[in-house]
């Protein structure tokens, strides 16, 4: 016979080796035969007494019952006293399914044999046999049935509740999932994301507000128009049967499904975008009330916190605060109603009748009479409470006055609050409330306006009914509804307790708009030359009679290209592209259309590299020209021109915003851009110009156009090279300066023997040669040189890779011999205009600039005589696998060292001496790397698409005159994606329209408000300035102005500071002063306000805010002072440059106080940094952030990443964690493993977090 689950078998009886009395034979009736034969020895129910007594155990109960198929069947009872607790213990023994005999007698017998089926060799037949069946069981008894063959059943029994017990606790939270699910791997050192209660209830009501906005119009609707998708028969019985195993309810899984098999907006959102299973629980989350949700899915403190969860000093306080818990977490009520209720001190003191007023209140009738003196209606059924009733319902009395009543079906406990004297309020229906470990509340509040209702309409109690047995039989009857439909709508519950909003009377009257007409920006294209050709013709003879303009003309016919005019207008009058190596020409252009009577439609853009350039190139030709008006220049945010203006210098970002923005240059008759403009623009000529330019390219790209070569005017340069200068001066690096000499030196060393150099001379040229940086003793000495040798005063301009390498050499030349006869100037692209200018001033000592390669080209220092060339140059290469710019230092190419040395001989004849050997220039490149293979592409790419919307971007760029990589133009189009400017289809969104509009770096084309301020501060030159000499003091003044950690914010304090000087009434010369204490650039202080306006005209041309604003329009500025929201749209618009906060374990110490231990405060290098991308940063020095010790939140953003000695962050900001899960990227939630992720595949960040607040997040998004 199998064994049966539930049985234990024991035995071991009957092993004493003492002779024991035979029992006396059971009496046998005359006639019948003897149960056991003679001699059989001792019966199984005298061995089994003996073994109880020798274990102490209490004799045992051998019950017998009648079978109902005849015949009579058992059950053992073991009992003893548990000697180490004094506990009475019982196991129960019986067979499954029950042994039966035919008499009562056998039923005993064969009962003991089966609690002592071991001791075969004493028992009598019959009982033996069945003993083998057992021994047979038990062989055959799998691993886990063991136990019912136990020596002790007591501790068998024992053991197998314990499992049993375990079990029983595993298979609820299988079902039900536990209340705090234990985090997967992935997210278990996720940094965690909360969302308070009122928070979550306010952003549950204005998603369902959508939701149903969304239902009855199409928020969702398919952008391309199609069939809304549904959810598939196929797919329904496993997902109810998955939504079963998470714990859903069979009525809610059912729900979910018919809403997403039927079409909807909602339904298509849902379920383009995840799983069936994912859409199921998002709609349920979304739908069902917190408190019905599976525990799975509800946070981890949800209401079982304790009533009193924090002491207050005062009674009455305390009295209110307990009979408020009691009310909300106990009988289920919600709190704003309780609270409501309780702002009457007549309900605090008395539970009854606040228990009355909540339920007058559920069932929208008035609470005003309770405190009237009105008494019920004559008609009001009387209540009355029979005992016999209540102990036949198995209700029970906690007390004298409260009435506690469980339900036989439902889950759920009535509780009436009765009154013996009648001094509860005459309503006509006691106070009740119900309680349920299992049931939500808005469940328990819906029974309980069955129950009022029915009570107060008079139809509850029927006849020959009481008030309990009526309650129930209603209550039984819905519940049974509740659990065959599904609870319902909480919003209908609660319809008497949820305050009605009032009407909308329509759309707000105040406020900015974000449509409407879009107006003219303010100082919008210039306006033409009103003047005919003619006058203008006759305006320019006048101006050449002049003796100043013959002098000046007699000046330029000296030139080289005044020779080449006649050969260069007729290659422009016969082709519509001429490029140009040499001289620029573009004097040449105006001067001919003028006196071919074709001056008023001559509007001629010429490209410069730099702002400098096209300032002072337009500078020497406006002179040249007598300052008639007609040259100008146009640089970001500064412009020098008229109505007169016929020849534009300026930077070549000037021209591409123009373009970009829809202009095709329709009045310029000339200029520098790409080749597709002219099949747009039949009359355009293009004419390239430049020293520098690999010709034979362009001529190629431009299809066979015409060359022309003009040399530069330039009196003698001699070069002097590394070997050449460092016999001729007194210089010797120290030995460590020299290092030691490699093998790569030794073929030129014969060369340099050949020139009569001596062996101490060749090891410094090589150990130069071989030094990875500049040598700016050596530098000092050459200037030191050149002022010893020199017949007169003059200039010496100095070549310099970057800023700071300009910064070292100044230090080493003011500390050299000599000095004080020099006037010392930097020159290089962070200066303000101003500054810039300095260089040009005459003055009667050594003029010495040290510049980087703004000085290469275009523009002309007159006194400059002597040129030092380092060889050096900065250059950026962009990495796009990661991201990452990194500013380089390079030897400069051999065109620009032509450029660097032609700056020598401008003026007269000069002296260029390079600091590297004639093999070394050997070595270098011809041309310099074009820019759109050293820079990232996303905003030409985004350009492109809104020039050539259906056109493919990589292979427009692929067309360029220097292709980038593919790997570049993926990057780029990646970062689009990112930035929402371009769908996942590639399609231009409006979004990226508007991006495109502003003239900002992408990543900035997000922000408004404030961040007009940051967003021109991102675009502009440092605000603060650090000299060498006063870094220290620099540091401590940007200190001053730190805010909320953030740089960004830091910067905007300090600018909002000078415009409120400015706005007080503070002079020029105030905000100057104010600038110069708290190394504040004046220059970039208006860079930044011009920009500002720049900006904000943008965004009123695209109708974004109401014509005519300012940047301080309070309409516009609502939440200006709420830095988490201004934090949280910078990091929309930076998105995803973003880096983690990490604390290692290791770096975590805590210190011994008298009360226990407190956490150590970590030092700011404790803490590391890590991108998205490529892993460990490091903040840059100059951040407020870099000596930070106490982290607010684990992530911060940044605008920029270079590497020099290691990978820096630039610009920071700590970022909240809802602002990256509001603005940054997609959010994706895991339901199962209970966390959220942000971002894409390359770019992620995991938040512990539970789900609910990611549903909510995605819908608010």
């Amino acid at each position: 016979m199998p064994p049966r689950k539930g049985i234990i078998k024991s035995g071991n009886a009957g092993n004493s080796s003492k002779a024991s009395k035979p029992p006396d034979q059971p009496a046998v009736p005359a006639g019948e035969k003897p149960l056991f034969p003679p001699g059989s020895g001792k019966f199984p129910l005298s061995l089994l007494n003996e073994r109880c007594q020798k274990n102490g155990w209490d004799k045992a109960n051998i019950d017998t019952y009648k079978h109902k198929d005849g015949g009579w069947y058992f059950r053992v009872t073991l009992n003893r006293v548990n000697p180490k607790t004094s506990e009475r213990e019982s196991v129960r023994l019986e067979p499954h399914p029950p042994y039966v005999k035919p008499t009562a007698l056998e039923a005993k017998h064969w009962g003991a044999t089966y609690a002592l089926y071991r001791l075969n060799r004493v028992l009598p037949p019959g009982p033996r046999e069945y003993w083998g069946e057992l021994a047979a069981e038990q062989t055959a008894a799998p691993e886990h049935m063991k136990w019912m063959y136990s020596d002790d059943p007591f501790a068998a029994r024992k053991e197998v509740d314990d499992r049993q017990a375990k079990a029983e606790k595993k298979r609820e939270d299988v079902s039900k999932g536990a209340r705090n699910p234990p985090t997967s791997g992935e997210y278990a050192q996720a940094p965690e994301v909360k969302m308070a209660t009122g928070l979550r209830d306010m952003v549950e009501d204005a998603v369902k507000k959508v939701l149903l906005f969304s239902n009855a119009g199409s928020l969702y609707a398919d952008a391309d128009g199609g069939v809304s998708s549904v959810l598939s028969e196929d797919d329904a019985p496993k997902t109810i049967q998955q939504l079963g195993q998470l714990g859903f309810k069979p009525a809610q899984a059912r729900n979910a499904l018919k809403f997403l098999s039927q079409p909807s907006p909602l339904t298509s959102n849902l379920l383009g975008s995840l799983s069936p299973l994912e859409a199921s629980i998002e709609y349920l989350i979304l739908h069902v009330p917190e408190c019905d949700l599976p525990e799975r899915f509800l946070p981890s403190n949800n209401s079982s916190n304790p009533f009193i969860t924090s002491a207050h000093s005062g009674s009455e306080d305390l009295k209110k605060r307990w009979i408020e818990d009691k009310a909300i977490k106990e009988a289920g009520w919600p709190a704003h109603v309780v609270r409501q209720c309780t702002s009457d001190s007549r309900l605090v003191e008395n539970w009854e009748l606040l228990v009355t007023s909540l339920g007058k209140k559920l069932i929208g009738e008035n609470t005003d009479v309770l405190f009237s003196e009105a008494q019920p209606p004559v008609n009001q059924p009387s209540i009355t409470f029979g005992m016999d009733e209540i102990e036949a319902l198995g209700a029970e009395y906690l007390d004298s006055s409260h009435l506690v009543m469980p339900l036989f079906s439902a889950p759920i406990t009535l509780h009436i609050l009765v009154s013996a004297d009648g001094s509860y309020p005459l309503t006509g229906y006691p106070p009740m409330y119900i309680t349920s470990t299992s049931v939500p509340a808005y469940v328990r509040l819906h029974l309980l306006s069955e129950l009022l209702l029915a009570l107060a309409s008079g139809d509850l109690i029927e006849p020959e009914e009481g008030f309990c047995m009526a309650a129930m039989r209603l209550l039984e009857e819905k519940w049974a509804i509740v659990e065959d439909s599904g609870p319902p709508d909480m919003s209908t519950v609660l319809r008497h307790l949820i305050p009605q909003p009032l009407a909308a009377n329509g759309p707000a009257a105040s406020g900015p708009t974000s449509g409407g007409v879009k107006g003219k920006r303010r100082g919008g294209t210039m306006r033409g030359d009103e003047r005919s050709n003619e006058q203008i013709k006759k305006d320019f003879e006048a101006l050449r009679v002049g003796n100043a303009y013959a002098e000046m003309f007699t000046a330029r016919k000296r030139l080289p290209a005044f020779g080449a005019q006649e050969e260069f207008l007729h290659k422009l009058s016969t082709s519509r592209v001429v490029v140009v190596v040499g001289e620029t020409v573009p004097q040449f252009i105006l001067d001919a259309l003028i006196l071919s009577n074709q001056g008023a439609k001559a509007s001629i853009l010429v490209t410069q590299p730099r702002r400098l350039s096209a300032i002072s190139v337009a500078a020497r030709v406006s002179a040249e020209r007598l300052e008639d008006g007609s040259v100008g220049y146009a640089i970001r945010g500064e412009s020098k021109q008229n109505k007169h203006t016929k020849l534009l210098f300026c930077t070549t970002g000037v021209v591409l915003r123009r373009l970009a923005s829809g202009d095709s240059l329709g009045g310029v008759t000339h200029v520098v851009v790409d080749e597709d403009l002219l099949a747009r623009h039949s009359t355009l000529k293009v004419v390239l110009m430049s020293a520098t330019i690999n010709e034979e390219t362009f001529v190629q790209y431009f299809n066979g156009a015409p060359l022309l070569r003009i040399p530069g005017f330039t009196h003698p340069v001699e070069d002097k090279y590394l070997e050449d200068v460092i016999p001729l001066i007194k210089y010797r690096p120290s030995a460590a300066r020299r290092g030691k000499t490699t093998g790569d030196s030794q073929p030129n060393q014969e060369e340099y023997i050949a020139q009569g150099l001596d062996n101490q001379t060749i090891q410094i040229i090589q150990a130069l040669s071989k030094a990875d940086r500049i040598d700016y003793q050596l530098v000092a000495a050459v200037v030191c040189h050149i002022i010893d040798i020199a017949e007169k005063k003059g200039g010496i301009l100095i070549f310099l890779p970057g800023v700071q390498e300009i910064r070292q050499c100044i230090e080493a030349l003011r500390g050299s011999p000599g000095s004080a006869g020099q006037d010392i100037f930097p020159l290089h692209a962070n200066l303000s205009n101003e500054e810039q200018r300095v260089v040009f001033k005459k003055t009667s000592k050594w003029k010495i600039i040290a510049a980087t390669n703004v000085a290469e080209t275009s523009i002309t220092i007159d006194d400059i005589i002597y040129v030092i060339d380092c060889g050096k140059v900065k250059e950026t290469q962009y990495d796009p696998e990661n991201g990452l710019s990194k500013l380089v230092e390079v030897w400069v190419t051999r065109a620009a060292g032509r450029q660097r040395r032609g700056r020598a001989g401008r003026t007269q004849p000069g002296v260029c001496y390079k600091l590297y050997t004639r093999k070394q220039e050997e070595r270098m490149a011809r041309f310099p790397i074009p820019e759109i293979l050293r820079v990232p592409l996303e905003s030409i790419s985004l350009t492109v698409k809104v020039m050539r919307e259906h056109e493919d971007v990589k292979l427009f760029l692929s067309r360029a005159i220097s292709p980038p990589k593919v790997a570049a133009m993926e990057s780029a189009w990646s970062i689009l994606e990112e930035l929402g400017a371009v769908d996942l289809d590639g399609r231009l969104t409006a979004l990226g329209k508007h991006m495109s509009t502003l003239p900002v770096d992408l990543r900035l084309a997000k922000c408004l408000g404030p961040i007009l301020t940051i967003a021109a501060g991102l675009s502009s030159k440092p605000l603060f300035v650090s000299p060498l000499d006063k870094r220290e003091e620099a540091s401590s003044a940007r200190a001053k102005f730190s805010t909320d950690n953030s740089d960004l914010l830091t910067d905007l304090k300090a600018y909002d500071e000078c415009a409120r000087i400015r706005s007080e009434g503070g002079s020029h010369g105030a905000v100057r002063t104010f600038c110069e204490e708290n190394f504040i650039s004046p220059t970039t202080l208006r860079d930044i306000t011009s920009l500002r306006l720049d900006f904000l005209h943008s965004l009123s041309d695209l109708g974004f805010i109401p014509l005519a604003s300012a940047p301080s329009s309070p309409g516009l500025n609502t939440n200006s002072k709420n830095s988490n929201l201004v934090k949280a749209v910078i990091l929309g618009g930076l998105w995803s440059r973003v880096a983690r906060v990490h604390l290692p374990k290791s770096a975590i110490k805590f210190d011994r106080v008298q009360g226990g231990t407190v956490q150590r405060e970590n030092t700011a290098k404790e803490y590391k940094l890590y991108d998205l991308k490529e892993g460990r940063v490091f903040l840059h020095p100059s951040s407020v952030l870099f000596g930070e010790t106490m982290w607010k939140s684990p992530f911060l953003t940044y605008f920029s990443k270079h590497m020099t000695s290691k990978v820096f962050l630039r610009d920071a900001t700590e970022v909240p964690l809802y602002a990256m899960l509001l603005f940054g990227g997609p959010v994706t939630v895991n339901h199962i493993a209970g966390g959220l992720t942000i971002g894409s595949s390359d770019c992620l960040i995991k938040l512990k977090a539970w789900p609910r607040i990611g549903i909510l997040v995605n819908q608010l998004r």
